[in-house]
């Protein structure tokens, strides 16, 4: 089952969030998802080594592996649930738990997974 990396955009709430787990993909300066990198996992959110340059890599990790960190770095916990209504499968939504103090809030619904997932880690991000 191949697993599905965040987005670019989430890549960057990611990293302005202090995300630095060593992971394989990454974009690139240009915004370009660089999925298996020659030097194999690393940490890309790391400062550049360069002050004089303005954008850098943003680490890209998986949905599964920013959702873990939410819940173990930030106690955020991202749910990921299913309508269902008189015998009929709806779409995805996601809960997200605040576990510090149980707040809940939950994203729109969507007729993915992922979708409903990457939603829930947004959310969490901004909620921070």
């Amino acid at each position: 089952m191949k697993q599905t990396l965040v987005n670019k955009e989430t890549a960057r709430l990611l990293r302005k969030h202090r995300f630095n787990e060593p992971v394989e993909a990454h974009y690139d300066n240009t915004g370009e998802l660089i999925e298996k990198s020659e030097y194999g996992a690393d940490n890309w959110n790391r400062p550049a080594h360069d002050k004089n340059v303005r954008h850098q890599a943003y680490s890209a990790p998986e949905l599964s592996q920013a959702q873990q960190w939410l819940r173990e770095k930030k106690k955020y916990d991202v749910l990921v649930g299913r309508d269902y209504f008189c015998g009929k499968v709806g779409k995805y939504y996601a809960t997200i738990i605040r576990l510090r103090d149980g707040a809940l809030t939950e994203t729109r619904r969507f007729r993915s997974y992922e979708k409903a997932l990457e939603a829930g880690i947004v959310k969490a991000l901004k909620t921070m």
